[in-house]
């Protein structure tokens, strides 16, 4: 796996951690953005900065998308952007299907997947990490110490994601070198502070960058900037 493979990107994204809180003064902060569903989309988050898109595959979120549209998305993506397949408790067989048609660069496992299923498929994989009750990312990296990052996000018991719930960043011990998205109700009128208070390694945005259902380049672009705003600050 990639990320036992890179000691540097770990001490990078560790670098000056203090207890609770992960330190991350010389890198950007990365953003990710969930649930994209068409070529346009993928390319107006490239245009705005963004480093990375997730395609989502659960059918019961109103994100989802079919794998040839997915592939399709995957194959136009312009250069320099990473694509996410995310997933919810998915079988074996529709896993490979995907990393078949679409090819993208992660798997993220958004369900209960244990690790075994997780780096089974020899992708670079970024664990969920749903917050309900006080958690240490340690005993998280215990299982899945080969994942690329751990997303953190908001807990609910008939969602998994997407939901724009915040959860209680002070929940989280972020006790680990593996590098830390957050997610979890973002948009442009809290991010700053959460990146003060939590320093992740990168940010994950969904509803936050919505406009009755669908991604607004606005929106897109002004978190974007308010990211970047936040990560001046913090120098």
């Amino acid at each position: 796996m990639q990320s036992s493979s890179c000691p540097q990107l770990r001490l990078l994204a560790d670098s000056g951690k203090l207890p609770g809180q992960i330190k991350n003064p010389r890198m950007r902060t990365r953003i990710k953005i969930c649930g994209i569903k068409t070529v346009e989309s993928a390319f107006q988050a490239a245009r705005a900065g963004v480093d990375a898109f997730g395609l989502v595959f659960h059918e019961p979120s109103n994100r989802n998308i079919s794998i040839g549209r997915a592939a399709e998305i995957a194959r136009e993506k312009p250069a320099f952007i990473d694509s996410v397949a995310v997933m919810v408790n998915p079988a074996r067989d529709f896993v490979l299907a995907v990393l078949d048609e679409v090819k993208p660069d992660y798997l993220q496992f958004h369900g209960e997947e244990p690790a075994e299923l997780c780096r089974s498929f020899g992708t670079r994989y970024i664990r969920s990490v749903r917050i309900k009750e006080p958690t240490s990312l340690s005993s998280v990296q215990e299982e899945y110490h080969d994942a690329s990052a751990f997303l953190v996000d908001a807990y609910r018991s008939d969602h998994y994601g997407g939901t724009g719930d915040v959860f209680n960043w002070d929940m989280v011990k972020f006790d680990t070198a593996i590098p830390v998205i957050l997610a979890g109700g973002l948009n442009n009128q809290n991010i700053a502070v959460a990146i003060s208070k939590v320093r992740p390694y990168g940010v994950d945005v969904s509803s936050g960058v919505e406009t009755e259902g669908s991604k607004d380049t606005a929106k897109i672009q002004q978190f974007c900037k308010a990211v970047w705003d936040a990560d001046k600050n913090q120098h």
